[in-house]
């Protein structure tokens, strides 16, 4: 028997991306199923169209980053962990406490798009901040992702831009425990940690906003301790004097790699110069982290770097960064 028009109509309907789930998607359950946040409640369980949050107090804080299309080809897994680690750092740089996280992901499907999900839901779980959300493509000619988070600041805010001439700029940094990723540029000290003290670094920089033992700071991303240090000099206006021979890099490693590298817990911290001494009694909980000064804010936009007696600048106000300066 010939099937019915409707027969035929509900068939082709059946293949379309919408019914097999190949394309514009949710997260497949099998990967993020319902997991218990209980600072959202409900908000964790995927299926609606958009997140449903509690209401905060406190300024809210936003960030997202694209992951670079290399590292998401050649470690997807590691890729989907760093999309959810940076997003974090930079929620934590600014004094601030992650609430959730959203994503957008692009792949041909199979095993990178299982290697990318499952990295996102390790840091997840790792740094207890739940994926409330996202679109998946499993039907893309290419593999890329996004990840966005969202946060809420408690008390004071870390601004880049509230660097001033005459602050002491801090290295926050951990070492201990971390290898190289090569031939990538990454400074992995994370994945193989205890998640419990993950979390407890993380949650320092809203403790030293509070304590108000710095009022400004950046996370070292991609750009490495170099990179990071020109583009808080651009946002603050003011110009950063770098003393390398105060910059200790892990045993095997260079230290052009070590300021060039993207390391998973580290901060540039702008602070009153007496204020050294109460930023590493906060820190003794934490031995594997190092916190030392390594130069001066200072007038004018350059980017200086020291290295005994000789110094050489590595940018000027009139090198355009990001194109965001200070406020006038």
């Amino acid at each position: 028997m010939s099937p019915t028009p409707l027969e035929e109509l509900a068939a082709r309907l059946q293949r379309l991306p919408g019914l097999t789930g190949k394309d514009d998607i949710q997260h497949p359950a099998s990967v993020f199923p319902h997991q218990p946040f209980p600072q959202l409640g409900p908000a964790a369980a995927l299926g609606d169209d958009a997140a449903l949050l509690p209401p905060q107090g406190g300024a809210l804080l936003l960030a997202c980053e694209g992951l670079h299309p290399g590292l998401v080809e050649r470690d997807p897994w590691f890729a989907g962990w760093c999309g959810v680690l940076v997003n974090l750092s930079d929620i934590a740089a600014m004094g601030g406490t992650p609430l959730a996280v959203v994503n957008s992901l692009w792949s041909r499907g199979g095993e990178p798009a299982e290697q990318l999900l499952s990295g996102m839901r390790a840091a997840s779980e790792t740094f207890a901040v739940p994926v409330v959300g996202g679109h998946t493509n499993l039907q893309s000619p290419y593999e890329a992702l996004s990840v966005a988070v969202l946060g809420v600041a408690p008390g004071p805010i870390l601004s880049a831009r509230s660097a001033r001439p005459g602050d002491s700029c801090h290295l926050l940094i951990q070492i201990d425990g971390g290898v190289l990723r090569r031939p990538d540029p990454f400074w992995d000290a994370a994945t193989g940690a205890d998640p419990a003290q993950l979390r407890a670094q993380l949650a320092l920089l809203p403790l030293i906003a509070a304590e108000g033992l710095a009022h400004a700071a950046k996370d070292i991303s991609m750009g490495g301790l170099i990179g990071t240090a020109a583009m808080l000099c651009e946002a603050a206006g003011c110009g950063l004097v770098l003393d390398l021979d105060a910059i200790e890099p892990p045993e095997g490693v260079e230290l052009e790699e070590w300021i060039t590298c993207f390391p998973s817990f580290g901060f540039l911290l702008a602070s009153a110069p007496d204020q050294g001494q109460a930023l590493r009694a906060v820190l003794e909980p934490h031995p594997e982290l190092r916190c030392q000064p390594i130069g001066l804010f200072q007038e004018g936009q350059a980017l200086e770097l020291r290295r005994g007696d000789e110094r050489v600048i590595v940018r000027t106000a009139a090198t355009a960064l990001t194109g965001f300066g200070a406020l006038s």
